[in-house]
């Protein structure tokens, strides 16, 4: 690792400024930057369409470059600059440095303070000092950023979002970086370009005067210098085909599977055919179709989408959820979720009969003549009469000559759901597997929304979790029970589930090779071991701490 400074060129001393050239040596400077920034987010769009699965995190960095180029366009900031060239007779680069720093000093006070506790304008400030970077670069006065032979890991205690994008080009393969806000603008940019990055507080990081061994890992928000053990990680990039699903073996020889999720067809599309193997897609993500769409699509439509999947795909099991529309997902603007944020999942299919008939005549039909079983996940389940409705709608669909088999399976997403799914194992039609949506269920144990990371983090490693997966283990041993959601892509989170008993593990496809290299480090004792150290501290806060810490152990020895 070695520590990341900013170095400029000498500017040559100018005995007379010819305004003219000066300014024309501007315009051409601001026409290169603003030609790398539209470039930069073509790139992104790009990405875009190859990645779905991370599709909030690409457009976060799409507004961000977005904004930088509104910022080079703003005839107020183009026209002082124009005015000190013409006026005072400065120089293009002291004109520019002079135009951001009275901007800057016009929104460096702190009126108010955001939600947290920050002040609102530091991004604007940093994004300030971006435009001034970019452009100096293009006069010839920015040095360009190469990497030492052999170093891969940089430590910077500031980084502008062009810093991160020359860092990317130039090779780097992990930053450490100062303390910083999870919506700073170099953080977007780091997490759509998928650069591993630890924040840090202390200053000795950005002290070293040498290159040391360092494994970074991002994934916990660890940085362990001089690591003993190399954990057996597998790195994936933009390019990399997905690999959907594989099972594996722990430490102990016990076996388990992880599958990823889709979330539209062109994702599948993109990929080679077939592949060499037998692969599982853990959850299409239906609605997200809608979002593509930016309308609901006809019966014929989702037909013609879902037959491609099966008549073509053939190597690939998927597991079909139904539309899950909520408030929260903006995929749908429709009257009665904005009525009752409450009608969600399965309770807004029952309410818009016929948005769930289109749907499940387009999966049935589709599966007919593609002559293969299916599978259909029904979402946000919590009462019978939910259960026993599409199964038999299901049932009417699938009558007829071509009646193929399909699997139905039960979302357990509340804890209504947890409890009420003994009974419907005694039903004459039983669900034919289960999925533990965690991502909802943990937001209602920690009564805070999904979004709030920190509370479904402690939520998961609570006494009232653990009494809820002894239940779910109880469903699991009757029924195929898998762990959905992205806490299940987080290593410490794999760690404590695998305590727990749970074996199978449906995340998001990109961190399939993350959640791998966790369970391949863990032995089944090793697992109830961690799970009883996190259960002996009696504060949750502390509790998730300990647990990342203890992963890191698990993962890389007493470095």
């Amino acid at each position: 690792m070695m520590e990341y400074r900013r170095e400029r060129f000498a500017a040559p001393e100018k005995s007379a400024v010819n305004p003219r050239a000066e300014y024309r040596q501007f315009k051409t400077a601001l026409k290169s930057a603003q030609q790398q920034l539209s470039g930069e987010r073509r790139m992104m769009l790009d990405r875009r369409k190859q990645n779905p699965g991370e599709i909030l995190a690409i457009d976060d960095a799409i507004d961000v470059l977005e904004s930088h180029l509104m910022t080079l366009e703003d005839p107020y900031f183009l026209g002082e600059i124009k005015n000190r060239i013409f006026n005072t007779g400065a120089t293009a680069a002291a004109s520019l440095a002079a135009v951001i720093s009275m901007v800057s000093r016009q929104f460096s006070f702190e009126p108010g303070r955001g939600l947290d506790g920050k002040g609102q304008n530091r991004h604007f400030l940093k994004d300030m000092s971006d435009m001034k970077r970019r452009i100096l670069y293009f006069l010839g006065l920015q040095q360009e950023l190469r990497l030492p032979d052999g170093v891969s890991i940089v430590a910077a205690q500031k980084l502008t979002v062009s810093e991160v994008l020359a860092l990317k080009q130039a090779g780097v393969q992990g930053i450490v970086i100062g303390q910083t806000s999870e919506t700073a603008h170099e953080l977007v940019m780091l997490r759509a370009m998928r650069i591993p990055c630890v924040s840090v507080s202390d200053a000795r990081f950005f002290r070293m005067r040498r290159p040391i061994p360092v494994l970074l890992d991002a994934d916990i928000g660890y940085i362990v210098l001089n690591p003993r053990r190399t954990a057996r990680f597998v790195q994936t990039s933009f390019d990399a085909t997905p690999r959907w699903s594989m099972s594996l073996r722990m430490r102990s020889g016990e076996r388990a599977t992880l599958s990823g999720t889709l979330h539209f067809v062109s994702e599948v599309k993109q990929t080679p055919r077939p592949y060499s193997d037998k692969q599982r897609i853990g959850l299409y993500r239906t609605e997200y179709q809608v979002s593509e769409a930016h309308e609901l699509p006809s019966t014929r439509q989702l037909q013609k989408q879902y037959e491609y999947l099966l008549s073509e795909r053939r190597e690939l099991d998927i597991v079909f959820r139904l539309f899950d529309f909520s408030e929260d997902k903006n995929f749908l603007s429709h009257a009665a979720i904005k009525n009752d944020p409450d009608l969600r999942g399965i309770r807004f299919l029952l309410h818009e009969r016929r948005l769930l008939e289109s749907q499940l005549g387009a999966l049935v039909r589709a599966a007919q003549e593609s002559e293969r079983a299916i599978s259909i996940l029904i979402p946000y389940l919590s009462e019978t009469r939910e259960f026993v409705a599409i199964r038999q709608l299901v049932d009417e669909l699938n009558s007829g000559r071509k009646k193929i088999r399909i699997s139905l399976g039960a979302m357990l997403e509340n804890t209504a759901a947890v409890f009420n799914a003994r009974r419907w194992l005694t039903l004459p039609q039983s669900p034919d597997f289960f999925y533990v949506g965690t991502s909802d269920l943990l937001s209602a144990l920690a009564q805070q929304r999904r979004e709030k990371t920190d509370a479904i983090h402690r939520a998961v490693l609570s006494d009232a979790f653990a009494a809820l997966a002894r239940e779910l283990l109880a469903i699991g041993r009757r029924k195929p029970l898998s762990i959905c959601g992205e806490i299940a892509g987080e290593p410490w989170a794999v760690a404590w589930l695998a305590g727990l008993g749970f074996r199978d593990f449906v995340v998001p496809t990109h961190r399939i090779a993350i959640a791998q290299n966790m369970l391949q480090a863990l032995s089944a004792t090793a697992a109830k071991q961690y799970v009883k150290q996190v259960l002996r501290i009696e504060d949750e806060t502390e509790r998730l701490d300990k647990a990342r810490s203890l992963a890191l152990e698990i993962l890389y020895g007493g470095s």
